[in-house]
C-alpha cells in the first residue's frame, strides 16, 4: 500500500503540467506528527498542498464505502479529522 505514492509520483513527475501534483502525490501521506510515510517528513516540512490533500484524502476514506466495509457517516469523519488535528493533520 506504502508503494503507491512512490508510484504515483514516477508516473506524472516527467509530465509539465502535473510537477505540482507530483509532489502533492508524493508526500499527501505524510503526518504532522513525523509518522506517515514515505520519507517522515512533520508539521511545515510537507508542502502545504500535501497538507490539504491529507485532509481531503482521509475524510473521503472515512466516509466512502469500501468492497470490505461501509463508509461511517459524515459527522464521524468530521469528528476524526478533528480528533487527529495536531497529530496527524495541522488543523
Amino acid at each position: 500500500m506504502q508503494q503507491h505514492v512512490q508510484i504515483g509520483f514516477e508516473l506524472v513527475k516527467g509530465i509539465p503540467f502535473l510537477a505540482d501534483a507530483a509532489e502533492i502525490i508524493l508526500t499527501h501521506h505524510e503526518r504532522h506528527d513525523g509518522s506517515g510515510y514515505p520519507r517522515g517528513l512533520k508539521a511545515e516540512e510537507i508542502p502545504l498542498a500535501a497538507r490539504i490533500f491529507a485532509v481531503a484524502d482521509s475524510f473521503d476514506a472515512i466516509t466512502s464505502d469500501r468492497p470490505y466495509r461501509r463508509g461511517s457517516p459524515l459527522d464521524t469523519g468530521r469528528e476524526t479529522i478533528q480528533r487527529e488535528a495536531g497529530r496527524l493533520f495541522d488543523l
